[in-house]
């Protein structure tokens, strides 16, 4: 009888939150398109989840287009760009996206909307309103294509009312990706209000986890994985030194959702599912039949999962509010750190080598990265 060929692995998008820095997001995609790595599933979360329906609601042809026509939308231009970057053009920045907003993506309520003892509708509980961001999406990106599913996408939110995290998935039957649904997957409070969908209403995922890796490694189908998790925010950086430094450092550690953490329980348990399955294979028939026995090795799988972990590192002079510089030399920057972090990490290729027998999960990453 012939041995059935284990099928290729499935290669998988994690893209975390993170506003402005996730054009680093999109460096890191071009690389790999780059290298003709297409992703099959695509999971994410606030930015990361606006980043992934651009790439899974686009012909493999169109999806750097569509990437930087949405980054150039919502791009600042520079308040004096033939001089260098310093505070003050920083904070003068800051301070325009704050009163103006973003074009393309979100827009000011108006100043009724920081009256905090004001009653309104859920939809309306928020600074600022992204009928914008809904106009872009609808411009940018297929819904159609969306909903055909040729390439997973996963969005995470959270449910306002219950706390739990809410997954929209276009393959699992329930309901078609909207744009709503990736505003909901984006509405950080209180800046953005709840998005209502159906009977329920729903924030940024990033408030329950902004590292959404637990809806690849929980799901039921255990398949052979190659992902690539792109984290926007740094929980490995150096302690601050100013009051500046130590509000930039309290965000890095908030959204960096202890990944590191996360990573090492996820490589011990996928370790033990799979030695569990090596264990089964070498049990005799009879103990294998053994019900309980069968139960436990229910539990096992035999799949290997290849993460490749890259971290974007911050770029000097900036502050608590990067996530909201929108400056086009800011965005520039991240996307070629992202293209360059993302061409080095595949000319190294950890992930070609061969793994040991009982290895279920590798984690790689850049060197200095977290």
């Amino acid at each position: 009888m012939a041995t059935r060929r284990r099928p290729p692995p499935q290669t998988v998008y994690v893209f975390q939150g993170g506003g402005a820095l996730g054009a680093y997001q999109a460096g890191v995609t071009e690389a790999l398109h780059g290298a003709d790595i297409a992703p099959d599933w695509l999971i994410g979360t606030s930015i990361g989840a606006i980043n992934a329906a651009l790439i899974a609601g686009n012909a493999p042809a169109d999806r750097l287009k569509a990437l930087r026509s949405f980054w150039d939308r919502v791009t600042r231009p520079g308040v004096a760009p033939h001089l260098p970057s310093n505070p003050f053009t920083a904070a003068f920045q800051t301070w325009q996206t704050l009163t103006t907003g973003i074009p393309g993506f979100f827009k000011p309520r108006g100043p009724q909307a920081w009256d905090m003892n004001r009653r309104a509708p859920l939809g309306e509980l928020g600074f600022y309103d992204t009928a914008p961001l809904a106009a872009t999406l609808r411009e940018l990106v297929d819904f159609d294509r969306i909903a055909a599913a040729e390439v997973r996408l996963t969005l995470c939110a959270v449910n306002v009312r219950s706390g739990a995290m809410a997954l929209f998935d276009n393959r699992d039957g329930h309901s078609r990706i909207a744009p709503e649904h990736v505003l909901a997957s984006g509405a950080l409070p209180p800046g953005f209000a709840p998005v209502v969908i159906g009977d329920e209403a729903y924030w940024d995922g990033g408030i329950y986890s902004n590292t959404p890796l637990d809806v690849l490694l929980d799901d039921a189908e255990r398949r052979d994985t190659l992902c690539f998790m792109v984290d926007l925010w740094d929980a490995s950086e150096a302690a601050p030194s100013t009051m500046a430094g130590a509000l930039t450092r309290y965000k890095d550690i908030q959204y960096a959702s202890r990944i590191l953490e996360h990573l090492d329980d996820h490589e011990r348990m996928q370790n033990l599912r799979r030695a569990l399955r090596l264990v089964g294979k070498k049990l005799g028939s009879q103990a294998a039949a053994d019900p309980a026995m069968k139960e436990l090795l229910a539990l096992g799988c035999d799949a290997r999962i290849d993460l490749v972990h890259m971290v974007m590192q911050a770029l000097p002079g900036e502050d608590s509010w990067r996530d909201i510089d929108f400056s086009d030399s800011r965005l520039r920057a991240r996307w070629a750190a992202g293209l360059k972090d993302g061409r080095t990490m595949l000319d190294r290729g950890p992930w070609k080598l061969p793994a040991e027998e009982g290895v279920g999960m590798r984690v790689h990453t850049l060197d200095g990265h977290a």
